[in-house]
């Protein structure tokens, strides 16, 4: 009996640590910001959507992170801005407003600046396919202040299992989300 339980524990993992390990996320942010400054936060806005069912249910996800965090929603004008972008099926460049934020690449570690200005930045950043970034940046400065990146293999056809792939690369992504102090 014991070893029936055994190995059904040893099957069960066998299926849940490959779904686990499908999704690698990476945060950066620089330890010495201090997070507890920030109360609200607003969306920068969408642009259409080859999914727009999958991105309603990734933005969820990010709003229910972020207030679980203590952060308050608003329309606009929020302490921080939000943008969540990615890509199922192919690479793709975003092009963000400079306006708004400054956007490092996604393939190297962010120099974290102090609201001064970084020499290189162009206005897109390339995302692989099966990538989702979420940047939250300081609105006055326009600095970003954090970003999270989940890489996963998700099949766009198998919609429920998507939704369920990206809702957990969200949450692990925020479990290093800076907790107020």
């Amino acid at each position: 009996m014991r070893m029936r339980g055994t190995i059904s524990i040893i099957v069960g993992l066998m299926f849940v640590l490959p779904a686990a390990q499908a999704q690698k996320v990476t945060v950066q942010y620089d330890k010495k910001t201090d997070f507890s400054k920030y109360k609200t936060y607003s969306w920068v806005p969408h642009q259409a959507s080859a999914r727009p069912v999958l991105a309603l249910d990734v933005f969820g996800a990010i709003d229910r992170q972020l207030q679980a965090k203590g952060l308050q929603k608003v329309d606009k004008g929020g302490d921080l801005v939000v943008n969540g972008y990615g890509s199922l099926s192919e690479g793709m460049n975003v092009s963000y407003d400079v306006d708004v934020y400054a956007a490092p690449s996604l393939d190297g570690p962010i120099t974290w600046a102090n609201g001064t200005p970084r020499p290189g930045n162009s206005t897109s950043v390339y995302v692989e396919k099966g990538t989702l970034v979420v940047d939250i940046a300081d609105r006055q400065s326009k600095q970003l202040l954090w970003r999270g990146i989940a890489k996963a293999k998700i099949d766009p056809e198998q919609v429920e299992k998507s939704f369920e792939i990206a809702e957990k690369a969200v949450a692990k992504m925020f479990k290093e989300y800076p907790a107020p102090k």
